[in-house]
């Protein structure tokens, strides 16, 4: 019987073809026949313990059908069979269930609409143990059955009126629980899979080459060694050498195998960690969410819950990146890869702390955005909600720029954005368009779709407060809508919208052009304030008085923060009222606040001083340490002359 099952499964296989290929069809029979065997066995089942003839002869048809891929295989229709095997378990569980609930209907319980699920989730790893990742249009068409599977589960269901709430009774969370939990699980599964998959085919090539160059090294001393059996005296010699060059050739295999072995083990602890941030990040945004309601409170948990397993990642892949005796290329690439995904994420929390700390002062300096930029980040984000059929375009030539808060630029344009593409209509692809214009010295920002739309005349009085939606259908809290109210209101603008059900929707956001950005005041005291220039992205200080050292480090450390934020190329620092600083401050400033103002973006620095109250030494002082970083740096007599210095550099530089 074994021997028959071996025979049966290598149907389709010949001789000459690929390890991989080979293990593929053999992988696909094998599946086939499994199915054939599990339906065959569950037909019999029912039709001893339910007796109904009509569902049995439908499942023992079903494991005929099951053997078509076997057949397809054999006349050599690999990529044929292996669809069809996709498709047949998505289409034999959505009629079985169907079946089952038609037939069973008062006997139907909430399980039966969760069980079904759970094959269709198991289902996606055919596609992925029988396609290789070489073969991707054909892999992604084997996962889409089991994803589409589950996607239209309860549409389809609803349809034939068989779905939940006909036959069992209503629970209010069940369409969030059965589609958010095998969803996730799905996800899941399909990278973790895709993951080692990858992994393993790249182990194989490897090996493969491994084989094909050790094929060719025997065979180089197979020719040798019948040489050497022509030869004399001297070709016993030979012989020895060659002997020896086999046993270091097997002592380099055993090394290979052993590297190999600590690598698997290395990739293992890797995808484990992985796993544990991932599941750190989820509870972390689960925090976020609970108190949404309190911004303050909100803020703290952004600050704390989130910023701490982020640092502990980038710590952990620090130190990895600074122990890599044991670790490939492709690890050190993997590595690097997760410490900037990690830093990435770190940004977007540093800039939500910027939204919602927007009662600082800081928070209110106006920077200049360009819209294309910010567009471009949030269809990055929303990558994996774009569908082929939907068509997304853009305008911004009338308004590129705007000079506000960088964060809530993008934050409106993500929230708008992905309310359109959530609530798309189903009868027809999306169309999403996106542009600015300028309009009674204001710069509005349009966003227009053809989704489902909203019905103004009940819902127009609570479109913007807070946990409001007027869509059952899809996950959400309702806070998008209004935290985009309350950010364009924090920056003196407004947004109002024109809606027809069924029809689609258009945002219009109305944000103000503030009329002085050259010079911002960021920080001001009785010893001296800071300045920011927007047009120029240039950062400055204006000394007022003779400082004391802790006055004096306090307004660089804040003049730091500032090119932090904004990573401004400029600096403008006037110091003709700073009276006589320490040497050890001045030496603090150029070892500690220049190179790190270097480091965050500082390319450019204009020097306003008194020449007759500083010695010869000081400017060729901070010159020096300016050139040793790089920076170009100037000294001036008065503000006008570093303030046209400036503007010729930036006008010079500036390329977009």
């Amino acid at each position: 019987m074994y021997s028959f099952l071996k025979k049966v499964a290598a149907a389709g296989t010949f001789d000459g073809q690929s390890m991989t290929d080979r293990q593929s069809i053999v992988v696909t029979n094998y599946y086939a026949l499994s199915i054939f065997a599990l339906g065959f066995t569950i037909g019999s089942a029912m039709l001893g313990y339910y007796g109904k003839v009509l569902l049995s002869s439908f499942l023992y048809g079903a494991t005929i059908v099951s053997l078509l891929p076997l057949v397809l295989n054999h006349f050599q229709y690999y990529s044929a069979s292996r669809l069809l095997l996709c498709a047949e378990i998505v289409v034999s569980v959505f009629c079985i269930s169907i079946s089952t609930k038609s037939l069973f209907g008062a006997s139907i319980t909430p399980s039966n609409y969760f069980d079904s699920r759970f094959f269709l989730v198991a289902s996606v790893i055919i596609p992925i143990t029988t396609f290789r990742m070489a073969e991707k249009g054909l892999l992604l068409a084997g996962i889409a059955f089991s994803f589409f599977g589950l996607v239209l589960f309860d549409p389809l269901h609803n349809w034939l009126n068989i779905g939940y709430y006909d036959l069992v009774p209503a629970t209010r969370d069940y369409y969030f629980i059965a589609n958010f939990y095998p969803l996730m699980a799905y996800t899941f599964i399909v990278t973790g899979f895709i993951f080692i998959k990858s992994q393993q085919e790249k182990t194989e090539r490897q090996n493969e080459a491994l084989i094909t160059q050790l094929s060719d090294t025997n065979l180089v001393l197979h020719e040798q060694h019948e040489e050497i059996e022509t030869q004399n005296l001297e070709i016993k010699t030979q012989t020895e050498e060659l002997l020896t060059n086999q046993e270091q050739l097997v002592e380099a295999m055993q090394i290979i195998e052993l590297q190999k072995t600590q690598l698997h083990g290395l990739n293992k602890d890797l995808e484990t960690e992985l796993t544990n941030k991932n599941q750190q990040l989820q509870v972390a945004n689960q925090e976020l969410t609970k108190y949404n309601n309190e911004l303050r409170q909100f803020s703290y948990t952004i600050s704390h819950n989130l910023r701490g397993p982020i640092a502990r990642l980038l710590g952990l892949t620090d130190l990895m990146i600074k122990d890599d005796r044991h670790l490939s290329e492709s690890q050190m690439q993997l590595v690097s890869m997760i410490r900037q995904s990690a830093m990435e994420f770190d940004g977007i929390i540093k800039d939500l702390n910027k939204i919602i700390d927007i009662r600082n002062e800081i928070y209110k300096i106006r920077e200049k955005v360009y819209f294309q930029d910010e567009w471009d980040i949030v269809k990055t984000s929303l990558l994996s909600f774009v569908t082929p059929d939907m068509k997304i375009q853009s305008d911004f030539q009338q308004a590129p720029i705007i000079y506000t808060v960088k964060p809530i630029v993008q934050s409106i344009l993500y929230n708008l954005a992905n309310n359109a593409m959530k609530y798309r209509s189903p009868e027809r692809p999306l169309r999403l368009n996106v542009s600015t214009s300028i309009v009674n010295d204001e710069i509005v920002l349009q966003v227009a779709d053809n989704g489902l739309g909203i019905n103004l005349a009940l819902f127009e009085n609570d479109l913007f407060k807070l946990y409001r939606r007027f869509h059952s259908h899809t996950e959400g809290k309702g806070m998008g809508l209004y935290l985009v109210k309350s950010q364009i209101e924090a920056i003196g603008g407004s947004i109002r919208v024109e809606s027809e059900l069924d029809k689609g929707t258009t945002f219009y956001v109305h944000m103000p052009i503030p009329p002085a950005i050259e010079e911002q005041l960021v920080f001001d005291a009785e010893y001296g304030s800071i300045f920011y220039n927007a047009e120029l992205n240039c950062a400055g200080i204006v000394w007022k008085k003779q400082v004391t050292s802790e006055q004096y480090r306090t307004l660089f450390n804040q003049c730091l923060n500032i090119v932090k934020m904004y990573h401004t190329p400029y600096w403008v620092s006037d110091l003709r009222l700073q009276g006589v600083v320490a040497v050890e401050d001045q030496r603090w400033m150029l070892q500690t606040i220049y190179p790190e103002a270097n480091r965050n973006g500082l390319v450019q620095t204009a020097i306003i001083y008194n020449p007759h109250s500083y010695s010869p030494e000081y400017p060729e002082r901070i010159r020096a340490a300016a050139d040793h970083l790089g920076i170009k740096i100037q000294f001036f007599d008065n503000r006008k002359e570093a303030d046209e210095w400036i503007q010729m550099s930036f006008e010079t530089t500036t390329v977009r």
